[in-house]
């Protein structure tokens, strides 16, 4: 599998053009943070209301040392073999406490990648890329971006979304946490909209929801593997 990593993870940024990329993000350095307080979907994205395109050109395969981190009730872990739907769930939503102010550094240290590595990362952008490191690894989290407005700053200042995804080996299991993920979207009132598969053997898969004036969407592509890619309104006061 590690043969193909390159190749999947810049063909799931292309696939899903309105969810991945990082050309809407602008860098900061460090002293920026002390002078501020608050700081092949076939069918369509454009309820996204990010300005979220496609750019890999600076894509890199980047090894970077990870320390050692303690994992609590707050760690998001990025590798998810072993895990079941509902946990993976779960854990997805860990990233969506985000506060506002807060810092993508302090973030990051709630990030748990053992058996993956940090695949990209842009300056101190609020967005990471990740990739697996050997190959037992078939389903992990591949992206998580936050976005303040319509970009993923450094800081969030809130009125903003997450921005996920995942990558999973077997059809069956990744439809079913993509159901378990639209589970959890319609828990926080939030109506489907639209819900369509297409694609052979239906391996495409487009869910829009709405909730008052607030949208999110759920796309699952066959890139290699199965790419679970989804984003999730965030408020900053969580």
């Amino acid at each position: 599998m590690k043969k193909k990593t390159i190749i999947r993870i810049i063909a799931a940024v292309v696939a899903v053009g309105s969810l991945a990329g990082t050309a809407g993000c602008k860098s900061a350095g460090k002293d920026d943070r002390e002078n501020t307080t608050k700081i092949s979907n076939p069918i369509s994205t454009n309820d996204l209301t990010v300005d979220d395109t496609a750019d890999t050109s600076g894509l890199k395969d980047v090894t970077v040392e990870e320390k050692e981190k303690p994992i609590t009730d707050d760690s998001i872990i990025i590798r998810l073999d072993g895990m079941s739907s509902d946990e993976i769930v779960e854990n997805l939503w860990k990233a969506t406490h985000v506060k506002e102010g807060m810092y993508s550094e302090d973030f990051y240290e709630r990030v748990i990648i053992d058996g993956c590595r940090l695949f990209n990362k842009r300056n101190d952008d609020f967005s990471w890329f990740f990739t697996e490191d050997s190959s037992d690894t078939i389903r992990y989290i591949s992206r998580i971006s936050v976005f303040s407005g319509m970009k993923c700053d450094p800081d969030f200042v809130g009125s903003g979304r997450v921005v996920l995804e995942l990558h999973i080996e077997e059809k069956e299991y990744a439809f079913e946490v993509a159901e378990a993920i639209v589970e959890r979207i319609q828990s926080e009132g939030y109506e489907i909209h639209l819900n369509r598969k297409s694609g052979e053997n239906e391996d495409t898969w487009y869910v829009g929801f709405q909730k008052d004036r607030q949208t999110c969407t759920l796309q699952v592509n066959k890139i290699a593997d199965y790419v679970i890619s989804f984003d999730f309104p965030i408020d900053g006061t969580d």
